[in-house]
């Protein structure tokens, strides 16, 4: 059937046939642009799902904040003043951004060993990188060493950094979701 079409039509009116193909490609091209797929989690993933079940236990009971990650790789050494002047400039240019609620950086997070200090100190004062009196070399191998901050917040060799970007939390989307899961579970 399909050799008997392609020999009475594709071979017997070539151009024909080259012009609806080519028709169909510019409907279907034009028709592409309302095309709208949703990938999002919910529509990857199984309702009942247990890990997608202890993913929402886990973000009922502790919170949940969506955040973006910046890199940002300096001119010169990471610890230096003009590097860490341009990062704090940076960070408080995005904060005062629409949508951003913080700003996390190398700037802002403690350092418990540079130098090292009883925990009962570090409570009452938790030295960061702008803290003044902080040794910036002592700094400098608390990140390459930790394993809090080297390769979460530091690269390795300290040629690059991460700031993170907290974005606040939707309301709205949060009580929808809320909403559409009672009503899930009520069917």
């Amino acid at each position: 059937m399909l050799r008997l079409f392609y020999d009475r039509f594709l071979l017997a009116y070539p151009k024909t046939a080259l012009l609806v193909i080519l028709l169909l490609v510019a409907i279907l091209g034009y028709e592409a642009r309302n095309l709208e797929i949703d990938a999002s989690a919910e529509t990857l993933i199984l309702e009942d799902d247990r890990d997608l079940q202890f993913t929402r236990l886990v973000n009922d009971r502790y919170g949940r904040s969506d955040f973006l990650i910046i890199s940002y790789i300096p001119n010169g050494d990471l610890f230096s003043d003009e590097v860490l002047t341009d990062l704090a400039h940076l960070r408080d240019e995005l904060e005062k951004l629409q949508g951003v609620e913080s700003v996390t950086t190398i700037l802002d997070v403690p350092l418990l060993e540079s130098p090292p200090r009883p925990i009962k100190e570090l409570v009452r004062d938790v030295p960061t990188l702008e803290s003044p009196g902080v040794d910036r070399e002592l700094a400098r191998k608390e990140f390459q060493n930790s394993p809090i901050y080297r390769n979460l917040l530091v690269s390795p060799d300290l040629s690059t950094t991460a700031l993170q970007v907290n974005l606040p939390d939707d309301e709205l989307f949060k009580e929808l979701l809320e909403r559409r899961n009672k009503l899930r579970k009520q069917a």
